[in-house]
């Protein structure tokens, strides 16, 4: 599987979105058909704490369920992925969420399937992902990624308030980013803008 999934990053690497795809259906097919007869729950875990996780989510959800390798859930994920290359916007959002069925505190699942849900500027689910996904930063992000994962959420939050017209929590979480990255060029930026904004409504006020 692993194989598999490395030769449709290649394929999507070259330029080939839906030739990657064939490769990640591949893999989908793989374990839709391995685990479609069992009554339990799946869920897919990268890490031991995170499959604990998951273990407790289906125990308070009165749930059996079993963890298995994460390729299926990245399968889904990195369809996703090539589906929004070939603007298949609706697609991409189906298979990134079946990402987040399988692997529901993955903060990358979770930030890549918020990103969709602010291009149809569903704000309140948009939101609701982000935060989700900030939440679950801290204990599921891997090691190296913990930091790009929590200000990618961030980033996105701060967004979400600034097109609802939440311009001072929008300010406060820029503020922050650039607190703990005074090199955020994107914070900076849009920092700049929201400031803006609220010069502009304390004129017409």
């Amino acid at each position: 599987m692993v194989r598999v999934l490395r030769e449709g990053v290649q394929a999507m690497r070259s330029g080939q979105p839906r030739q990657a795809i064939a490769s990640y259906d591949q893999v989908i097919a793989t374990y839709e058909t391995r685990y479609k007869e069992r009554k339990e729950k799946v869920y897919c875990g990268s890490t031991p704490a995170e499959v604990l996780a998951y273990m407790v989510l289906a125990a308070s959800q009165k749930q059996s369920a079993i963890a298995v390798a994460p390729n299926w859930a990245i399968a889904y994920f990195l369809k996703g992925y090539a589906q929004v290359e070939l603007q298949d916007l609706p697609g991409a959002k189906a298979s990134l969420e079946h990402a987040r069925d399988l692997s529901p505190y993955n903060p990358q699942f979770l930030i890549e399937l918020a990103n969709l849900y602010k291009s149809e500027k569903n704000w309140p689910l948009a939101l609701e992902t982000y935060q989700a996904a900030k939440e679950h930063s801290a204990a599921f992000s891997l090691p190296q990624a913990k930091a790009t994962d929590e200000m990618k959420a961030l980033h996105g939050i701060a967004f979400v308030y600034s097109e609802t017209g939440k311009l001072d929590e929008a300010e406060a979480i820029y503020k922050q980013c650039l607190a703990k990255n005074p090199q955020d060029a994107y914070a900076k930026h849009e920092l700049d803008y929201v400031v803006q904004q609220k010069a502009k409504q304390a004129q017409v006020h």
